[in-house]
Parts: structure tokens; C-alpha cells; sequence
């Protein structure tokens, strides 16, 4: 197995370290473990790395793809992997650009063992060929749909989601009950659809601040 020089930017103390570890365990020197946008940004500058493994959710300022489109502009071969809780990164962010070219989006929940966080690294390097058509970070919803599934996990009615989407409440009814459809919800009349939507919603987040 190659050995691998890895950047790590986590925001959360103890997921950095655990994931640090795992690194470790699967032959990758981790040569800068940071919390922040700013300290990768700056260790960027000092350091050789060939792949660096983020987090979508960094707090307040810059997420992990911005960050990942400034480490890249310094070195444009640079594996990167969005390591998150987000299955799905419009979940975190309806105006989130997309990941650069050639990025990984791995979801926390998946990664079960150090091999499985490795193989995304190998992928994210090119050092493992990525599986033909594998399609990741991404639920079955358009980006209105989305937005929507947001909205409504944030406690707004349909008349505060038309407002804010300028459309109106028979639309957003309309949408909300296309978005049971594809995710397979089916109230029965004791469950009320926006509680299972917003279950549903946390549960995609895997626990993430949106």
C-alpha cells in the first residue's frame, strides 16, 4: 500500500483525532491536522500533501468545498475528499457550488472501517479507479425539492415557505407532496407528513448543524 501525505480539516476535536487515527492505520502520514478554513489555508502554504480529507461543515465562514477550491488553485492535482454527515451537500446549503472536479463525497455513517476511508482517499488520488458509475452525496430530490425539505425541517409553514420562495402555498403544497413520493414517505392519517419530513431531513444530516 503507497504511503500517502494527507491534510485533515475537522472542526469537531474528537472526530478530527478518531479520523486522524484511522488515517494513521492505513498508511498515510496525516502532516497537518487542522479545525479551520484558516489554518489549512495557512499550512497549505508551507506543505506538501497529495490529498486532503474536510469536513462540509467548518462553522461559521468558508465551508469545506470552498476550502477545497482554494487548496486546489495552489495545487490543482490535489485529491480531495468532503468527508461529512450531510448525505447530501445541498442539505447543508441550497446556494453550495459543486464539488471540484475529480472530488470525493463520503458520508461519515458509510465509513465503517479504516479500509473504507482509505479507498476513498485511493479514489480521490487516483490511485484506485473510480467505480463506473457510482454516483455519491446526492438524494433523490430536485434542488427545489431540497430547498423545500430544508424549509420545512426549519418549522416554517407553507405560506412562510411561499413567501420566501415567492411563489404560492398550493405550489409549495404541491412540492411537499412530490417530496414524500421520492423518498418513499407514506403518512398514515395518525402521522402528520412534515414531522416524517423533518425526521427524514435529520436523519440525511446524520446530526449535522444545517
Amino acid at each position: 500500500m503507497r504511503r500517502l501525505k494527507v491534510m485533515l480539516v475537522e472542526d469537531n476535536d474528537f472526530t478530527r483525532s478518531t479520523v486522524a487515527a484511522a488515517l494513521r492505520v492505513e498508511q498515510c502520514d496525516v502532516v497537518a491536522s487542522v479545525s479551520s478554513a484558516k489554518e489549512a489555508v495557512n499550512s497549505a502554504s508551507e506543505l506538501d500533501f497529495d490529498c486532503a480529507v474536510i469536513d462540509l461543515h467548518l462553522g461559521s465562514g468558508p465551508s469545506g468545498i470552498d476550502l477545497a477550491y482554494s487548496l486546489r488553485r495552489k495545487d490543482p492535482d490535489l485529491g480531495i475528499v468532503i468527508l461529512t454527515s450531510f448525505q447530501d451537500p445541498r442539505l447543508f446549503n441550497g446556494d453550495q457550488r459543486p464539488l471540484p472536479p475529480g472530488a470525493v463525497y463520503a458520508v461519515k455513517d458509510d465509513m465503517r472501517t479504516t479500509h473504507a476511508l482509505r479507498e476513498q482517499v485511493d479514489i480521490a488520488t487516483g490511485i484506485t479507479p473510480r467505480p463506473i458509475g457510482s454516483v455519491s452525496g446526492y438524494v433523490p430530490l430536485t434542488d427545489l425539492q431540497v430547498e423545500i425539505l430544508r424549509l420545512v425541517a426549519q418549522g416554517l409553514t407553507n405560506a412562510e415557505i411561499a413567501k420566501r420562495r415567492v411563489t404560492s402555498a398550493r405550489s409549495v403544497e404541491t412540492t411537499i407532496a412530490r417530496i414524500l413520493r421520492r423518498l418513499d414517505i407514506e403518512p398514515t392519517p395518525d402521522q402528520n407528513p412534515r414531522v416524517l419530513l423533518t425526521q427524514a431531513y435529520h436523519s440525511m444530516v446524520g446530526g449535522g448543524v444545517a
